[in-house]
């Protein structure tokens, strides 16, 4: 009888330290996700130093979750804490693999790093995962990255990638169009710059591309239009300086 109760009092006792455990792990986690939710507000609001703070609150309660690590990065990477960066998205990857944005941002990283071979590597591996919701970006990414090391026809490959996914991506119609100006291709480079400005008629980046692509195709007065936009959308700067020096000399 007496080994019996004690058998008893032993089960009781491991169910209430389980419960007891299981209790404090959900707080644990609370505490993370409430953290995590009040890092974003911050991060969204362009305070990365307070994002910093919850997030890394968040990842001494949850330190295996490859969220708070990619969220933190994040904040890293607007604060201009670089290598913190690069490590906090090598350590989201590490934990999941599979985790496409993380690599992406990665790969942002490295550019930022001027380790553009990294880079490649790194917006490749994101785009593996075929549950990527927006791959566009990657592709972009890497497109960009072509055009740094002037792998021009890798670029436009990955261009029109990113507009195979999203037609109406913007940024996508304008990289496109600047790649078509810089190799000369003045119609085609019109065509993407004039699809980049219906969609985002203020992006004055292809305002200016638009203006040079018309210049070489003969097209005087709508290149001067174009850079009188440049002009009004961005008044100051160098791209502001360059289209009025084009202006001056159109005149």
């Amino acid at each position: 009888m007496r080994r019996s109760s004690v058998a008893i009092a032993l089960v009781m006792l491991s169910l209430l330290l389980a419960s007891c455990a299981g209790e404090q792990a959900a707080t644990k986690q609370a505490r993370a996700d409430s953290q995590y939710s009040l890092g974003l507000a911050h991060l969204s609001g362009g305070d990365a130093k307070q994002a910093i703070v919850q997030f890394s609150q968040a990842i001494t309660e949850d330190p295996d979750n490859p969220t708070l690590h990619n969220a933190i990065g994040l904040a890293y990477l607007l604060d201009r804490r670089i290598d913190l960066a690069t490590a906090s998205f090598q350590k989201a990857v590490q934990l999941d693999p599979k985790f496409s944005d993380a690599y992406n941002n990665l790969g942002s990283a490295y550019v930022q790093r001027a380790q553009y071979d990294q880079a490649i590597e790194a917006f490749k591996r994101a785009l593996t995962n075929p549950a990527y919701l927006t791959p566009e970006q990657a592709h972009l990414n890497l497109a960009n990255v072509y055009v740094v090391k002037g792998r021009l026809a890798e670029s436009i490959e990955e261009f029109k990638r990113a507009l195979d996914v999203s037609p109406d991506f913007a940024e996508a119609h304008n990289r496109l169009g600047y790649v078509y100006l810089v190799q000369g291709r003045s119609e085609l480079a019109i065509a993407e710059l004039t699809l980049a400005l219906k969609q985002a008629p203020e992006l004055a980046t292809a305002h200016q591309s638009l203006g040079f692509a018309l210049l070489l195709a003969g097209q005087k007065e709508r290149a001067k239009q174009a850079f009188q936009k440049v002009v009004e959308l961005s008044p100051t700067g160098e791209m502001a300086a360059e289209a009025m020096r084009q202006l001056k000399q159109l005149n």
